[in-house]
């Protein structure tokens, strides 16, 4: 009997890779130890989702200000953003970025300062104030 050929593979759709990374990435974490539970897991997931997607989107916004000709303050400086040390080109990993991870703290977001700020700067700034300040 002769064998049907495959049909070609569809392409998945966003909420399709969306999951499969979700589920990649739990499973990755599974394996760290004092990570038992999804409980455990899911807040550093969202936060590194959430860094990974403001990258994405700054990056979007320094094109747009460059095509403008406009300077570009982002959100989070250098090396602190994504694609410093979890970008493909220039990832950490092993001893480098546990050290960093580790060693080297963020600086936290200068709130309420007069300084120029992108309207994703502004909201994180907002979002880290203490509470009753300036709301």
């Amino acid at each position: 009997m002769a064998r049907r050929p495959k049909a070609p593979a569809q392409p998945l759709t966003t909420a399709q890779q969306l999951g499969s990374l979700s589920r990649s990435a739990r499973d990755i974490k599974r394996k760290d130890k004092g990570l038992s539970t999804d409980i455990d897991r899911l807040p550093m997931l969202t936060w590194i989702m959430f860094l990974k997607f403001l990258d994405d989107r700054e990056q979007i916004e320094e094109a747009n200000a460059a095509l403008r000709r406009e300077r570009y303050l982002p959100a989070i400086e250098p090396p602190y953003r994504w694609r410093g040390w979890a970008g493909p080109e220039t990832g950490m990993t092993g001893p480098e970025l546990l050290a960093f991870i580790n060693q080297d703290e963020a600086p936290a977001p200068m709130v309420g300062a007069a300084q120029a700020c992108s309207p994703i700067c502004a909201a994180f700034r907002a979002a880290m104030a203490p509470p009753g300040a300036g709301r």
